[in-house]
């Protein structure tokens, strides 16, 4: 689907690949919450794969907080090294023992194996905290851990080579029902936002053109620069960011997005607040799971 055409966003970023036209995919699914087991003795990409299989998942979006770790490796945005992509990752940088402070992720699948990606804040054992994108073939949980999570049936993100940004990454792609929708289970809406979308505009497009009214929003992604509602503005051309608590709601007769994010750019400064909404084109991708809210009874 495309976004429909409003004024020009502040910053922009060229990509090696010609243009894709389609801006936004997004794919209808539901969810329901689960309470996952994530064991130890493993990466946390398979405890997070395990956790939701154990369930009857393939997949879902899990927030992590206050987890301790007993090994943590992870890298933050960096500018690229030559002309092949537009952005990079740095170094490689170790946090044994780290916690994890807040974290968001989705559990999909790459090369038909299961996959996450994921994008967070942690605390070493000195009390420092820094941000980034978890590797997570290098990160091991240091005990068996329960959390709250949100279990995806009928979409699932897959990892694909994407000629734009030439990335591989999520997208959104229909599957078959793993388990009945229970009771419990909500409307959602699984969906990428393409580079040089405003995000805000973005998630209120994906509701308008499903008819979703008032939503949770998840996720995470990047974008270039960014500013925020109390008028700070930065200019790095890359991030890594999540969602801390997002919102659609209705606002004389039109949803709004509300989208509160913590991220990281290139130069290492660390940032949350409130997107300004029409002013923050994605850098390479965000992952979105819209939640419908279900009316009150």
């Amino acid at each position: 689907m495309t976004v429909t055409e409003e004024p020009a966003l502040p910053r922009h970023i060229v990509h090696p690949g010609s243009v894709t036209p389609e801006r936004v995919r997004a794919v209808v699914c539901h969810v329901q919450p689960v309470r996952i087991s994530l064991k130890t003795g493993c990466t946390i990409n398979e405890a997070i794969a395990q956790g939701f299989a154990q369930q009857g998942f393939e997949g879902g979006y899990v927030r992590l907080t206050q987890v301790p770790m007993r090994t943590l490796n992870y890298v933050m945005p960096a500018a690229a090294p030559d002309e092949s992509h537009a952005a990079w990752y740095s170094e490689t940088y170790a946090m044994p023992g780290g916690v994890i402070l807040d974290a968001a992720l989705h559990a999909g699948r790459r090369e038909d194996k299961p996959f996450l990606h994921c994008h967070g804040a942690w605390q070493d054992t000195e009390g420092r905290i820094e941000m980034g994108h978890l590797l997570p073939f290098e990160a091991e949980l240091l005990e068996e851990t329960i959390v709250d999570a949100v279990a995806i049936s009928g979409a699932l993100f897959v990892t694909r080579h994407d000629t734009e940004t030439n990335f591989s990454l999520f997208n959104p792609e229909k599957r078959p029902d793993a388990v009945t929708a229970e009771a419990s289970a909500s409307r959602a809406i699984l969906a990428t936002v393409r580079p040089n979308t405003d995000l805000c505009r973005a998630v209120e497009e994906i509701c308008r053109a499903f008819d979703i009214r008032d939503a949770q929003v998840h996720g995470l992604g990047s974008l270039v620069g960014v500013d925020y509602e109390d008028g700070t503005t930065l200019t790095a051309h890359a991030s890594e960011l999540y969602i801390r608590n997002g919102t659609v709601t209705q606002q004389n007769g039109t949803g709004h997005a509300a989208l509160d994010i913590a991220m990281v750019d290139l130069t290492g400064r660390h940032s949350r607040g409130l997107l300004k909404r029409g002013l923050n084109p994605v850098c390479v991708t965000a992952e979105i799971l819209i939640v419908e809210s279900k009316p009150a009874v």
